[in-house]
């Protein structure tokens, strides 16, 4: 299972990784950042990072509780995660 205070350091990554793919230059991500006034993601970006992040934890958090449209910030992003992983829903 993923340490905890490791998912911020992976959802910054696949974030860092999305924008760069894009040919823009990441800025610093913290957990106020907004998905999309700040960093400038798409709803298909988003997406895109749901689904790696979906890989790379092998849980999808969004199946009972939680609901993309109320992702607004990265701190929300790692806050679905971190209880998903409390409490693991298989893919």
């Amino acid at each position: 299972m993923l340490i905890a205070d490791r998912i911020p350091e992976k959802i910054f990554g696949e974030i860092h990784s999305l924008l760069s793919e894009d040919g823009r230059r990441p800025p610093n991500i913290a957990d106020s950042s907004e998905l999309h006034a700040d960093l400038g993601l798409s709803s298909l970006m988003i997406a895109r990072l749901i689904l790696a992040l979906e890989e790379q934890f092998a849980v999808d958090p969004f199946i009972e509780d939680a609901s993309a449209a109320d992702l607004r910030t990265v701190g929300d992003l790692v806050r679905i995660y971190e209880r998903a992983l409390d409490e693991p829903i298989p893919l």
